[in-house]
């Protein structure tokens, strides 16, 4: 067998390479919900063993009066959530001044590694929710940590952020397509 390197077999090795690296880059391929669509609700515990139940905060059956949810997952092994983390609590005071809660949720840990990672990072404002299972982040199609969902008032995710918070002003923008 002689392999030929004809330029034409060159050339359609960068487009198909190209395509693959388009379509795995892409924010479709990260996770399955996109803005406009309906957030999943769901119930989780948190630490003190509290139910948090996505539908007291979104949608027309909400009990709270809030503009939106900030939904956050990650997991203490993940490096870039670890950064964005400090950086999301460190805003909590102010968006909820806005009307806006936020959630982060640990996925497939439990408490023991969640608490331990949020007192490593001085992290202590934050509803942290525990999905243990699997069963939100598969609900959300997370395909990689972390991701956080801006979800409306309305149930709707308005805005998704695909991998690390890179600054308060990056979440402080993204937060804000909650108030309009």
């Amino acid at each position: 067998m002689t392999w030929c390197f004809s330029e034409e077999n060159f050339i359609v090795k960068i487009i198909v390479t190209t395509v693959f690296a388009v379509f795995l880059l892409s924010s479709s391929s990260f996770a399955g919900l996109k803005p406009n669509d309906t957030a999943p609700i769901f119930s989780l515990r948190d630490s003190a063993g509290n139910e948090f139940s996505l539908s007291d905060f979104i949608g027309a059956k909400s009990k709270e009066n809030i503009n939106g949810i900030v939904l956050s997952f990650f997991a203490s092994w993940c490096i870039p959530c670890r950064n964005e983390l400090p950086i999301v609590n460190s805003l909590s005071d102010e968006l909820q001044g806005k009307g806006v809660k936020i959630v982060i949720v640990g996925v497939r840990e439990g408490f023991a590694s969640i608490n331990a990672l949020l007192v490593d990072l001085k992290v202590d404002k934050l509803t942290a929710l525990s999905d243990q299972d699997g069963k939100v982040s598969e609900l959300y199609q997370i395909r990689f940590l972390p991701v956080t969902f801006f979800i409306g008032g309305n149930g709707k995710v308005k805005h998704v952020i695909y991998g690390e918070i890179g600054s308060a002003q990056a979440l402080r923008d993204s937060a804000d397509k909650l108030l309009h």
